[in-house]
């Protein structure tokens, strides 16, 4: 079947679209009828056409979502379908779930199909035939019992691509699949889409000789036995705001001050770090911290007439911390002050931490991994 240039192609209201919905729905017209008119009223309803505007609006949130849940896009397999990489089993679920909230995950979810759905339109002009379906690596290694906290997320997505992106994956190859893995695909399998569920292939090995018969060599990735070198994301951590990227600069009059307002509004706590510095003059600072339900503030530092300075406070609640530079003992002289005040909560310092320490033993192990396999070699040149 050959797409004409100019009939429409957006995986909404093209006739590949219809033929998806027919084919989920067992092609039982009115059945079909009722979830493609329920996807076209989700999609009014939740501005599912505007929601590349939200992803820039909302660059800090997508951020932190995709430095926690890996996943890329990369290269056709051999029938020119998009490969999917998602590497499940190294999300830190237990502190995702305590960053991302349920709403958050949903959009970013949206907007990942959304580019999916614009990467088969791609791979439809490219291939000058229809390209529907994805294949899809899941990586299930390092997953653990603590998994588990994704499995709320995961029941969202899959109960958004049953109903609004129906039939769009050809295969899911789920590879390196550990012990748990039995009990983590029970917790799941039923929000999965029946048509969906005949098409998983679960591997703890061995998956190399299947993939290649669905990808060519040259464009499989290297970590599953194939011969493309591209760097795969990983677990990159939560990013930590920075004093350095976050410095400003302020003027604070003669015979003035200029106060600095920082709130943790987390019943956790947090951290809070600043930094500044006058090029030759010299000011009055404080910093005071008040908690939520403290009649007064308590002093952290009070310096007088001083040219720079950093340190860090450690909130254990909710309050504010006031930062005060006090410029009132000089008559004629105004200052102009670089300084930075960042907070980070308590929750993305643990996480960043757990991932942190992830990442040591992950690295220990492949460092054992291979000093095995040299020894080995090395022992089969002997023999």
């Amino acid at each position: 079947m050959k797409i004409p240039e100019d009939a429409p192609f957006d995986g909404v209201q093209d006739d590949l679209a219809l033929y998806r919905f027919l084919k989920a729905k067992k092609w039982k017209f009115e059945v079909a009828k009722k979830q493609y008119q329920a996807m076209r009223k989700y999609r009014e309803d939740e501005k599912v056409g505007q929601i590349f505007e939200w992803a820039d609006e909302k660059k800090d949130v997508v951020e932190l979502i995709e430095s926690l849940f890996p996943y890329r896009l990369s290269g056709y397999d051999k029938e020119g379908r998009p490969i999917l990489y998602e590497d499940l089993g190294s999300i830190p679920a237990s502190r995702f779930a305590k960053l991302v909230t349920r709403e958050q995950n949903h959009k970013h979810h949206t907007m990942f199909m959304e580019n999916i759905m614009n990467r088969l339109l791609e791979a439809s002009k490219k291939e000058k035939r229809p390209i529907f379906q994805t294949t899809v690596v899941v990586d299930m290694g390092g997953s653990s019992m603590e998994s588990r906290h994704f499995v709320p997320y995961f029941k969202d997505m899959s109960q958004q691509d049953e109903q609004n992106y129906p039939e769009i994956v050809h295969a899911v190859f789920v590879v390196n699949s550990p012990w748990v893995f039995p009990y983590l695909y029970g917790l799941v399998k039923h929000f999965i889409d029946p048509n969906t569920r005949e098409k998983v292939r679960v591997y703890s090995s061995g998956y190399e000789k299947d993939l290649l018969q669905e990808v060519d060599a040259k464009t499989l990735n290297i970590k599953y036995g194939g011969e493309n070198d591209e760097e795969l994301p990983t677990v990159r951590g939560v990013k930590m705001k920075n004093r350095d990227e976050e410095m400003t600069s302020k003027n604070v009059p003669a015979r003035d001050s200029l106060e600095v307002v920082n709130v943790c509004g987390d019943k956790k706590g947090g951290k809070f770090e600043w930094v500044f510095k006058l090029d030759d003059l010299d000011i009055d600072f404080k910093v005071e911290w008040k908690g939520a339900k403290d009649k007064s503030p308590k002093t952290i530092i009070d310096e007088s007439r001083i040219s720079e300075h950093s340190g860090e406070y450690t909130a254990k609640g909710i309050g504010e911390l006031k930062i005060v530079f006090n410029n009132t003992y000089s008559y004629l002289t105004s200052k102009d002050v670089n300084y930075a005040v960042i907070y980070n909560s308590m929750e993305k310092l643990k996480a960043q931490a757990d991932i942190e320490r992830r990442q040591e033993k992950q690295a220990k192990k492949a460092e054992k991994e291979a000093r095995k396999l040299a020894k080995k070699k090395e022992q089969k040149n002997k023999d």
